[in-house]
């Protein structure tokens, strides 16, 4: 589907439905400058369903850390359907994006970092020794593996710990050490992210 007839057939289905849902086939085919495209041409009022692949994602969420969960998705009692949300993340759901970021909790500590929160000299030595680790194809530590992930792209503690098929808790114990070691500055509140989130 070339540009102009992606935008038609997303302006007809935000026009018919409270959402758009993109099929998978559609999804698997959108390019990257396509999904920046969507997300610009359509204003912030546009919404779209979260792929099955995130639909996933957040089921898995929502039996690992339900109040995660709940901070992100308001329960129903909110009148906000789960899984749907602004048009402007279809660049983070296609192609080679992270997923929907976990980076805006209110009621639960915030454990979404970026390369920006990699702070110090020992953080270059450590991803260094990191790389080579991954290269010489030997088994890397969590918190190694992490300041990979954190170097590379945005990740949130969960996207991580659900990709890696690691425990949350040794996910959130890799940012213990890495944060004792001076490697990583944890920011938990969202107001103190919001310069960090793309």
């Amino acid at each position: 589907m070339n540009d102009a007839e992606l935008l038609e057939w997303c302006r007809a289905k935000a026009e018919a439905n409270k959402y758009i849902s993109f099929p998978e086939e559609l999804l698997n085919e959108i390019t990257a400058e396509q999904a920046l495209l969507v997300a610009g041409m359509f204003g912030a009022n546009t919404l779209i369903l979260l792929p099955e692949k995130e639909r996933n994602f957040f089921e898995w969420l929502k039996a690992e850390d339900p109040a995660v969960w709940e901070d992100l998705w308001g329960g129903e009692e909110s009148g906000i359907e789960p899984y749907v949300v602004a048009i402007g993340f279809l660049p983070k759901v296609t192609g080679g994006g992270r997923g929907f970021p976990i980076c805006d909790l209110v009621a639960c500590d915030n454990y979404y970092f970026t390369q920006e929160h990699i702070i110090s000299e020992e953080s270059k030595l450590m991803l260094e020794s990191a790389k080579e680790r991954l290269m010489a194809k030997q088994k890397l530590t969590p918190a190694q593996l992490l300041t990979l992930e954190i170097s590379i792209s945005p990740i949130d503690i969960w996207r991580f710990a659900y990709n890696y098929k690691i425990g949350l808790a040794d996910a959130k114990q890799a940012v213990q050490t890495l944060v004792e070691d001076k490697v990583l500055i944890h920011l938990s509140k969202a107001e103190h992210l919001a310069n960090f989130i793309e």
